[in-house]
Order: C-alpha cells, then sequence, then structure tokens
C-alpha cells in the first residue's frame, strides 16, 4: 500500500520522520544513496520526497517508490521539449501536458535512484505509457492534476490502488 500526503515545504525531513515513525516499530535510520535518493536502513518501508516553490509531496510504500510535484506557474520549456521525441511533442499543448510528461520521467528515475543527467535520454512517454530504453517501465503511474500542480506517482507493483493524496 502506498500513501501520498501534500504539505508545505516546511520542515519536510522532520514530517517524513513523523509518518515514517507511525508505520514502523524499527528504528528510522535515513540515509542516502549516491545519487541522492534518501532511504531508510534495514527497513521495508519506502519514501520519496518532492518539492516546488512552497508545496511539497511525501509517498510513504511497502513498495519501491518516486514522486515528483511540479507547480504550474507559467514557464517556458522549449529547451527541454526539444528533448522530447516528436510523438511526445505531439501530445504537449500546454504547460499542464508538458509538467505531466515531464514528472512523470522524474518520478521513474527517483523510484530507481538514478540521476536525471544520465536517464533522462533513455525514457519516452507517449499515450499514458512510460517507455525505458523501448521497453515499457517496471512501475505502475499515477498523475494528480491540481489546481496549481501536478503530481506523478511510480510504484514498482503489479496490483497498486491509486493512493488518494491526503493534506498534512
Amino acid at each position: 500500500m502506498t500513501e501520498l500526503f501534500i504539505t508545505e515545504n516546511k520542515d519536510l525531513y522532520g514530517k517524513t520522520e513523523i509518518l515514517l515513525k507511525q508505520r514502523t516499530a524499527m528504528p528510522l535510520k535515513i540515509l542516502r544513496s549516491p545519487n541522492g535518493k534518501p532511504y531508510l536502513a534495514g527497513n521495508p518501508l519506502y519514501f520519496s520526497l518532492s518539492h516546488s516553490g512552497n508545496a511539497a509531496v511525501i509517498a510513504i510504500s511497502e513498495n519501491l517508490c518516486g514522486v515528483d510535484l511540479e507547480l504550474i506557474c507559467g514557464k517556458q520549456h522549449d529547451a527541454v521539449l526539444k528533448r522530447f521525441s516528436d510523438e511526445e511533442r505531439g501530445e504537449i499543448k500546454n504547460e499542464r501536458d508538458f509538467l505531466k510528461h515531464w514528472t512523470v520521467r522524474e518520478s521513474y528515475i527517483k523510484m530507481h535512484g538514478l540521476s536525471l543527467a544520465a536517464k533522462l535520454k533513455d525514457l519516452k512517454y507517449v499515450g499514458g505509457i512510460l517507455y525505458d530504453c523501448g521497453q515499457k517501465a517496471d512501475c505502475r503511474i499515477y498523475t494528480y492534476d491540481g489546481a496549481d500542480y501536478i503530481i506523478s506517482l511510480c510504484v514498482q507493483s503489479e496490483d497498486e490502488t491509486p493512493p488518494e493524496i491526503k493534506n498534512i
């Protein structure tokens, strides 16, 4: 089961620790992978964090997961769009569409603890399906289209139910 929390971008790690402590009796020791992905040492829970402006999101799961949040703020993304395939550019009509494509990629990269620079070129998101090196990605993808944000969540699970966003 995966839980998704949206909050203000204040004391994000403190809020994450509180949520994690409510879900496990094991001692918490948050470490970082060589690419900076936070994880719990010796604990069966996974988590992922993202923030943009004054908003933040926390995903906690029994399965490997990655989450990304981007605020809609009227930015142009032409430089990044040039790296997307013609098929993808055909699906992107506005900033919301772009951010959906972007956050899906970034949440997948975070789920695997990889770096954006090393993995971005291998990914393609077309027709609601993410491809990694031409193969369908090994995760469930959920996107949330808020009034002023886009959130994407990737969870490595076969039977995951889409989590509801909880405000904290």
